[in-house]
């Protein structure tokens, strides 16, 4: 500016700006949180499935064996299938586990019959049932009349209800129904002595994969065994998958935030006269790009803030967190998820900078050429509106 020339602060500039170009302003503000929103919120929910399965996984079992025919699945004897993993060096307290996918009032549901299958830390402060009686994920209590539950279609079992699993659980326990053995073996097909599979603990748990073709020798018959690593792996895969494609999503959603601006923020044939009255004045093409950037600033940062906060709600507020897990994986994840929100900080941080530098960058660079010039070539423009 001239010496000896005294002018508000570049922000007070910025503000007047932006308050006589209300309605671009605006529509800057809601495309730039609009994109933040919809980029943040599938990329949180990506990272938060991926941490929440992470967590349930670490407490699974190390190795899980099924035994297979011809026909698929086949039943496991219980005192054969202890007897052979027992003989393997590594392999501690291998435990016979009842579970099974049957018919249910809404659909199919999971029955459980022994607690090896969920992880113990979901069925703290949760009372056991006896028989005749079950604990049921929050999506089966919906189903739910009179507190009582019926199952299976050619072996049909009824029970009460005593319990429900927390909410926070829902990921695991969304469509479980927790009875006990003799409930549940006539649903399943299984008859004492049998069990559906084998869960198997190793003394050393990076031996997951060097110790399956041993074990699976052991066994009279053929078998399938799962490792946890493996079953991690797919589910980070999901996880990392979803996120993935709205990133790429994302890019043109980006690129067009980028046309919006040389429109709107810089428009360059309604501005440059304006830019000329300024240069006439003292105004330097440095004094300008700062004024177009803090403009950019105080409509950018309250947007990005915004939709991150916005993201942040419909991925980790539980009644939320349902419509946008069905949103992002198209119906592929249940209805009602409690999501860890670690890590969630730093993908805010990355989404922030993705959205945002480039954002300055175009205002920036826009700005720049377009009010490189001498006072009269800028005031031959058109007027400003």
């Amino acid at each position: 500016m001239m010496p000896g020339t005294r002018y508000p602060p570049m922000v007070i500039w910025a503000a007047r700006d932006i308050q006589r170009h209300c309605g671009r302003s605006m529509l800057l503000f809601a495309c730039l949180a609009s994109l933040v929103f919809l980029t943040a919120m599938a990329l949180l929910f990506s990272q938060a499935l991926d941490a929440t399965w992470e967590r349930l996984m670490d407490q699974a079992p190390d190795l899980v064996v099924r035994r297979i025919d011809g026909g698929g699945w086949a039943p496991l004897p219980v005192d054969v299938a202890m007897a052979c993993a027992k003989k393997i060096p590594g392999v501690i307290d291998p435990t016979p586990r009842l579970w099974g996918v049957v018919p249910g009032p809404e659909g199919p549901v999971t029955v459980v019959a022994s607690i090896a299958v969920v992880p113990e830390s979901m069925l703290k402060g949760i009372p056991p049932p006896s028989a005749g009686q079950a604990v049921v994920g929050q999506g089966v209590a919906r189903a739910l009349s009179g507190g009582r539950l019926s199952l299976g279609s050619n072996h049909s079992v009824t029970v009460s209800v005593i319990h429900t699993f927390p909410a926070d659980t829902g990921l695991a326990t969304h469509d479980l129904v927790w009875m006990t053995p003799d409930d549940a073996r006539p649903l399943l097909g299984l008859v004492p002595g049998q069990a559906s599979d084998l869960a198997v603990h190793l003394f050393r748990r990076e031996e997951e994969r060097a110790i399956q073709a041993d074990l699976a020798a052991a066994f009279p018959w053929p078998v399938r065994i799962t490792d946890r690593s493996t079953s991690a792996l797919n589910h980070h895969t999901r996880a990392v998958r979803s996120g993935g494609i709205a990133v790429v999503a994302g890019i043109p959603a980006l690129l067009a935030l980028l046309l919006i601006i040389t429109g709107t923020v810089v428009d360059n044939t309604a501005r440059q006269a304006y830019w000329g009255l300024l240069k006439s004045m003292g105004w330097t093409t440095a004094d300008m790009v700062r004024l177009q950037v803090s403009r950019a600033m105080i409509v950018g940062i309250p947007a990005v803030v915004l939709g991150l906060a916005s993201a942040y709600a419909a991925v980790f507020y539980p009644p939320a967190a349902g419509i946008t897990a069905f949103w992002v994986t198209g119906g592929q994840h249940l209805p009602a998820l409690t999501l860890v929100s670690s890590g969630a900080a730093m993908v805010m941080i990355e989404i922030a900078a993705m959205v945002g530098l480039p954002f300055l960058a175009a205002v920036f660079l826009t700005t720049l050429r377009a009010a490189d010039g001498s006072p009269w070539t800028l005031l031959q423009a058109d007027p400003w509106n």
